[in-house]
């Protein structure tokens, strides 16, 4: 494995392979024991105090007048739904595994809501104790994160998930390497659910007060509003002190009017607020994205360097002729990395795109080489700004550029334009598409489809550059492939540059390229394509249904049963502390639908992320999209009084087999017509699901304790769309398929008797 280097404030550790994080090991363990055995011990000896404090707050929410308990509904739902976006936003720019792995504080969130709903009717609730628990976690993580250096902060810093390779970060070879990481996450997953107990018994209780489908339908209002607020603080480029001073204060409009109990809560929010709002490195600039945290420094030459969560993202470096020291090799061997496609090209280019433009140093190399008009695609609009003002060479004050802020594929597949060259840029992702997803925002740019679709925009004669840091041989023979079947069987020319770790796959569009001896002599670059094109080596392509760009072999994740267990594990204990093991099984059809709408809803962001591109504004809209079907299913089940649960059903099932033929087939055409069906497709689903919950929902028992076995029902679909990552997206269908059956087969034989309850809250 090649050195790794992690850049920790202005200094470089750097790695061969994974790091020896022996004596280190033991501290960081400890620390994170004690923290969460010094939690315990606060609030079991503050216990009394608080329990009349929680009583007397169950007693002012039962005294809110009912004619404003819609409107407490409407708030308590787009407070829950706003700070779980938040944390999860939060905890990604904090330690990196967040922010490839959001599905795990999804869940966290969602057994900490479930569990709040189901302890609804309970005559305690600690509302004053989330700030407490979202300060603890703050401060916790935040210390972690700045606070360790060396190998103590590397330990944590180490990805367990072996399955996928990952940029700039140690990935754990023994299982002990991982150890950290996981009481980290353990930790984390404990807080988290902890701080969003209380919230659920919010929601719940206010929901109890209002009849089942009335509450529910302004339960979903709220939550379509939560996204909404989350939307336009992403579009501001807002930190999250304001995410978080939004979401605490209307968190605190919500307690009891008691002074020291408000004092309490406020002193806590401000404290945690102060803890967001710390400048822990205040050499680096921190830039909030609606994508992820960018953290833009300069190097020892004043050239800007750019960190995402910490980890070294991208840097920029002077091409102009003449520029930077003399006789620098590595200056000039960096230069000739980024001329290396053109000079393939042999003359000066007419029309050029570059996807994964970055901060400029592409455009800059097209620009060198004579490129009368350049496109260049960024999706991250941030990353953009600081190219704009921090690339010595100002790429993107040249006439001839045309900054494009969209998704790389969504670009190449609808641009009517057609090019001499199509460059990808090291283009790779720091982050996942969305939280309820195992899918990275670059993953369906780099699959066989994605690729023909770019060949489909080359010129007679044109050429596709395709760079990037191939951490392992079998993902250098995964690309290979990959352009091989999208270039009708032509083996592309594979180059080794050495810059960032980086090899160079070329493809021409009309004939099969050729490396020239005088080419490699001049650059010194390696020709690497007999390296790649040994059958030997065992690789996978990625395609639209399997877009795991960064599993070079399709093996189920196994290191991921790891975490479902931690999950499991941490959920059965705090459900054990929390309620009686009396679950009413005669509701577990609201539980199997929520593991299948989870399914479903996954599926639908994934593949309309994939139709209209995977911007934040996409994803954003799809999300909204969802809720909203979710709030008209309701409707149409109270304005049309459906009281019957056959025929819906039996719809869910058709469309559920048409999308599934479809995605089969591949989709429809990506033109205007082709694109509204697919959202239909995919969107009506989620319509009928609702409608079949909405009419469960008006006959049956306590509106709190059913939607706490349906968000524990989406916990667990959470959980089962890892499977994707072996069997493919389509297979999801499959799955939400036999959930929906047997929630179906479950009605066909549930006893005729109403039971009221479904989890009993235990009472202290």
């Amino acid at each position: 494995m090649a050195p790794l280097v992690i850049y920790a404030g202005s200094q470089a550790i750097i790695h061969s392979g994974s790091p020896n994080i022996g004596p280190e090991l033991a501290v960081t363990v400890a620390i994170l024991i004690v923290a969460g055995v010094f939690l315990q011990l606060l609030l079991r000896r503050l216990a009394p105090l608080f329990d009349q404090a929680a009583t007397r707050q169950v007693q002012f929410l039962d005294s809110i007048p009912q004619g404003y308990t819609k409107l407490a509904i409407f708030a308590s739902a787009a407070l829950s739904l706003f700070l779980e976006l938040a944390v999860i936003r939060w905890q990604g720019t904090i330690f990196e595994v967040f922010a490839f792995y959001k599905n795990f504080t999804l869940l966290a969130c969602f057994a900490g809501l479930g569990l709040g709903y189901a302890m609804a009717r309970r005559n305690l609730m600690p509302l004053f104790l989330s700030p407490l628990l979202f300060c603890w976690q703050f401060a916790l993580m935040t210390g972690m994160r700045y606070g360790l250096t060396g190998e103590s902060r590397v330990s944590l810093l180490m990805l367990p998930f072996s399955e996928q390779l990952n940029m700039g970060l140690p990935v754990v070879e023994k299982f002990y390497q991982g150890l950290p990481v996981f009481f980290l996450l353990a930790i984390v997953f404990v807080l988290t659910v902890l701080a969003f107990i209380p919230i659920g018994q919010l929601c719940g209780r206010l929901m109890e007060r209002r009849e089942n489908l009335s509450a529910y339908g302004f339960n979903l209002l709220g939550s379509i509003a939560g996204v909404l607020l989350m939307f336009v603080v992403s579009a501001f480029w807002t930190p999250p002190v304001i995410w978080f001073l939004i979401g605490l204060a209307v968190l605190l409009l919500f307690h009891e009017r008691h002074p020291r109990l408000l004092l309490f809560a406020g002193a806590l929010s401000v404290l945690a607020l102060i803890v967001v709002a710390w400048p822990a490195e205040p050499v680096w600039q921190k830039i909030y994205s609606p994508y992820q945290l960018l953290e833009v420094g300069h190097d020892s030459n004043g050239l800007m360097v750019i960190r995402a969560a910490g980890a070294y993202y991208q840097r920029v470096h002077e091409l102009q002729p003449g520029a930077g020291p003399s006789h620098d090799p590595q200056a000039e061997s960096i230069r000739k990395y980024y001329e290396l496609p053109y000079r393939f090209f042999g003359r000066a280019p007419r029309q050029v795109a570059i996807v994964g433009a970055g901060s400029g140093n592409d455009v800059t190399a097209a620009l060198l080489s004579g490129a009368q008009n350049v496109d260049a695609v960024e999706i991250d609009p941030a990353i953009l700004m600081e190219g704009r003002s921090g690339h010595p060479d100002h790429p993107y004050s040249d006439a001839r550029v045309h900054p494009v802020v969209d998704d790389a594929r969504s670009f190449l597949r609808t641009t009517n334009q057609r090019y001499d060259m199509i460059v990808y840029g090291l283009l790779d992702s720091h982050t996942l598409l969305t939280q309820g997803s195992s899918v990275r925002l670059d993953s369906f740019v780099y699959t066989v489809q994605a690729l023909r679709e770019a060949r489909a925009r080359l010129q007679p004669g044109g050429i596709l550059s395709l760079s990037f840091s191939v951490m392992s041989r079998p993902l250098g023979r995964k690309i290979y492939l990959m352009l091989q079947d999208a270039f009708g069987g032509w083996p592309p020319v594979c180059i080794m540059a050495g810059y960032d770790g980086a090899v160079v796959f070329l493809e021409a569009n009309d004939r099969p390229l050729t490396v020239p001896v005088q080419l490699l002599q001049q650059t010194g670059f390696h020709d690497g394509t007999q390296y790649f094109s040994d059958p030997q080596i065992q690789a996978d392509v990625s395609t639209d249904n399997w877009p795991f760009f960064y599993m070079p072999r399709r093996v189920y994740p196994l290191s991921y049963v790891i975490m479902v267990a931690l999950v499991l594990a941490l959920s059965a204990g705090i459900f054990g502390k929390f309620l009686n093991e009396k679950p009413q099984f005669e509701h577990a059809p609201f539980f199997l639908l929520g593991a299948g709408f989870m399914l479903i809803e996954t599926k639908g962001i994934t593949e309309l992320g994939l139709v209209f591109g995977n911007t934040w504004q996409v994803m954003g809209v799809v999300i909204l999209a969802i809720l909203v079907m979710a709030f008209l299913a309701n409707g149409a089940v109270q304005y049309f009084n459906i009281k019957h649960w056959a025929i819906p059903y039996l719809f869910l099932f058709a469309t559920l087999a048409v999308g599934w033929l479809v995605a089969r087939m591949g989709g429809l055409p990506s033109n205007a017509a082709g694109r509204i069906g697919m959202a239909v497709i995919l969107t009506c689903p989620m319509f009928f699901s609702g409608i079949v919950f909405s009419t469960l929902l008006r006959s049956r028992g306590a509106v709190s304790g059913l939607l706490a076995m349906n968000l524990l029902g989406a916990m667990c679909g959470g959980l089962l769309e890892y499977n994707s990552m072996y069997f493919g997206f389509q297979f999801l269908y499959l799955l939400a398929a036999g959930l929906y059956l047997l929630a179906f087969l479950w009605e066909l034989a549930r006893p005729k008797w109403q039971v009221a309850g479904v989890l009993e809250p235990k009472v202290n």
